[in-house]
């Protein structure tokens, strides 16, 4: 077991690119009050006349601490360079920020996608996560191509789908829609028998010179990194939730999966809360082909997988929920877990959606339980 690289390792040069705008107050209002100010209790004499109201307006508000180009219960977008690319993402930082660790939340769009989309439409999670203390962290994927419907299409690489071929067996079927391709991609991927027209931009490096240009910048706990996404943003959770178990204490994927036969889990303690819908046809969580001839791992295998890397047993039981029978949500565990992360798997009855109703978003409130149920440091991988 490896202990965790900090973040900062991935400080490469890295390019901050001024794409927000904090915009309702110049940058010398986000100073602290000047440690030569007056004591409280001073009165003005004749000498002095008395500040003005919106001195006095301004001196209230100021921040309690530096929010650099960031604007607390805001999401703010934001830009960096990786790998000769500029890169965005949505900052959210919560409305109590007051420069105190905040544990992270990476949240990952579906295909077609962006970051505020999946914050404000897909998951509708950016009141809840503010409630709650969290910095959001929403990436946006890159575009196919320049102009047309190309430009429209945006995803990130989950690496495993570029491949035709799996350890058990081709990753779509012979009559399987063609996605096309990427700019980014090797012009050779157009002969690939299974071509899911995913990005091939290296999105693992661009998610953590992301998490290090934050980390830098604003008050993270670096134990309670977490991250999640939806469809083809759950199928990059799927990818990257083992190779960067460096930094998440948990993942989240909802409605998506690892290529055919290309699952994998981390052997330190990294907690698993799946989530997929017995309906969905888009991507099939049962092992059967989805609608447009792609195949991925089932539901079943991907807890099964991460149930033996975590050191569980391996029969799965019931995992009770206060959100239980809510559109049939229910959910299995994998007890005893050595390294002391929580393997769950949760299905609902609906399509290819984020489980929730008008009253309740049931997969969200979920999840959230599970990410505050998991810390590297209460998991015993708390970084020398």
């Amino acid at each position: 077991m490896s202990p965790r690289a900090p973040l900062c390792a991935a400080l490469l040069p890295i390019l901050l690119i001024p794409a927000c705008s904090r915009c309702n107050a110049d940058p010398a209002d986000s100073d602290p009050p000047s440690d030569s100010a007056p004591p409280e209790d001073s009165a003005p004499t004749d000498s002095d006349p008395a500040p003005d109201s919106d001195t006095a307006d301004s001196a209230d508000s100021a921040p309690p601490c530096d929010w650099g180009q960031a604007e607390p219960g805001q999401l703010v977008s934001m830009a960096l360079e990786h790998d000769g690319v500029e890169r965005s993402f949505g900052l959210h930082l919560p409305s109590d920020y007051d420069c105190t660790p905040r544990p992270v939340i990476v949240g990952l769009h579906g295909y077609y996608g962006s970051g505020a989309g999946f914050a404000r439409s897909t998951s509708r999670m950016d009141e809840r996560i503010d409630e709650l203390g969290y910095v959001g962290l929403f990436p946006d994927g890159l575009a196919m191509g320049d102009s047309g419907w190309r430009a429209a299409v945006t995803s990130f690489n989950d690496i495993d789908s570029h491949n035709s071929d799996g350890p058990d067996g081709p990753t779509c079927t012979d009559s399987a829609y063609d996605y096309g391709i990427y700019d980014n991609c090797p012009k050779e991927e157009a002969q690939d028998a299974c071509n899911w027209g995913t990005s091939c931009a290296d999105d693992e490096g661009f998610l953590r010179a992301m998490l290090a240009m934050v980390q830098a910048q604003w008050s993270v706990d670096s134990d309670r990194i977490y991250l999640t996404g939806f469809s083809q943003g759950g199928q990059t959770v799927q990818s990257l939730g083992w190779r960067m178990a460096d930094i998440f204490a948990a993942i989240a994927p909802h409605h998506g999966f690892a290529a055919n036969g290309y699952t994998q889990a981390p052997s330190n303690s990294v907690g698993l809360f799946q989530v997929w819908a017995s309906d969905d046809r888009t991507v099939n969580g049962t092992g059967m082909p989805s609608a447009d001839g792609m195949i991925y791992d089932s539901a079943e295998e991907t807890r099964l997988a991460w149930a033996e890397a975590q050191g569980c047993v391996t029969k799965a039981s019931a995992f009770p929920t206060a959100y239980d029978g809510i559109e049939a949500w229910t959910c299995q565990q994998h007890e005893g877990c050595s390294t002391g992360a929580q393997v769950i798997s949760c299905v609902w009855v609906g399509g290819h959606t984020w489980g929730r109703t008008d009253k309740v978003n049931f997969a969200l409130e979920a999840m959230l339980e599970h990410f505050a149920a998991h810390s590297f440091y209460t998991q015993g991988h708390h970084p020398p």
